[in-house]
């Protein structure tokens, strides 16, 4: 089948945040997104390369301000990094292959947990009742959390200095929105008050009411979305958001953990080991050869995560 679209017809994005989620992509994003010299597209995550691949170049082109001088394009789509769509990666690196490439990442296990728990008690795209259930039928949270096959992918497909990969911790606390500025020949954004990067924490909530969690899917799956989020502005979206949705209460990850067989444990336990030492590693060569000092946001291994 002949690829669908000319990936180089589509003006470039400068800036991709391309995972992992439920690792501060959402947060870093708004941050970017007040620089009044990044253009964060008027949705935030176009997922283009991934699952909106075949609506093409137009559409994506539509969804940013004309190209301009000193204006830089921000893609945040999380999605490039799931296995279910191995060809994102490539489809990225021919279409943008000078863009900066932010890759966050967080502790393996909770960050995969988080991942479910984000789509069965939000979304309702997870009908797995508890975690064991779902990763024995699901890829997407154990592949998501495998950042040695996409800190691969990445630096396979960009050269090391357009790859910048960022502890969760760091987001919060390690000008990684200055860093990220830098790197793109901006000055560095305004800090963020505290009562407005509160709002950006994507915690996993549920909503009031299921007439609520209908309507904002159809929402966000309908064409009409990237209007009413650019004449809303994505402020007033997260107040909308805050007005019908509820704290709940979940499992804990230990409580996830639980729900699983014994070869799951210890699959767990192996991904949680390889993916600690792959970015362990990258984040040592990082540091070094930018002056960073992002290791010490990664955390150690006293034992491993997963309990055993």
């Amino acid at each position: 089948m002949p690829d669908p679209i000319n990936l180089r017809t589509a003006s470039a994005s400068n800036l991709v945040i391309a995972g992992a989620a439920c690792s501060g992509t959402s947060f870093l994003a708004a941050q970017l997104s007040s620089h009044p010299r990044i253009d964060p597209g008027s949705v935030k995550e176009s997922n283009l390369f991934s699952r909106n691949y075949e609506r093409g170049p137009a559409w994506y082109e539509g969804l940013f301000e004309p190209p301009a001088d000193g204006l830089r394009r921000m893609d945040a789509s999380v999605s490039y990094t799931f296995s279910h769509f191995p060809a994102a990666v490539d489809r990225l690196a021919a279409h943008a292959p000078a863009a900066l490439v932010v890759y966050l990442v967080r502790d393996p296990i909770p960050r995969a947990v988080s991942h479910y728990l984000h789509n069965r008690h939000y979304f309702k795209q997870e009908m797995a009742p508890d975690f064991g259930a779902a990763i024995r039928t699901n890829e997407l949270y154990a592949g998501a959390s495998d950042y040695q096959r996409w800190l691969d992918a990445l630096y396979g497909r960009f050269p090391r200095d357009q790859v910048l990969v960022v502890p969760f911790t760091a987001v919060t606390e390690g000008g990684v929105a200055a860093q990220v500025c830098a790197r793109l020949r901006l000055p560095a954004p305004a800090p963020m008050q505290e009562a407005t990067a509160e709002a950006h924490r994507n915690n996993v909530v549920g909503f009031k009411h299921e007439a609520f969690r209908v309507a904002s899917r159809k929402l966000r799956r309908s064409r009409f979305y990237p209007v009413v989020r650019e004449r809303l502005g994505a402020d007033r979206l997260r107040r909308v958001r805050s007005m019908v949705t509820k704290e709940t209460t979940l499992p804990t990850v230990q409580d996830a953990l639980d729900s699983c067989s014994p070869d799951q444990l210890s699959d767990l336990h192996e991904l949680d080991q390889q993916s600690w030492d792959a970015v362990t590693a990258c984040l040592a060569e990082q540091d070094e050869r930018l002056g960073l000092r992002w290791s010490s946001y990664w955390p150690a291994r006293s034992s491993p995560t997963t309990g055993q």
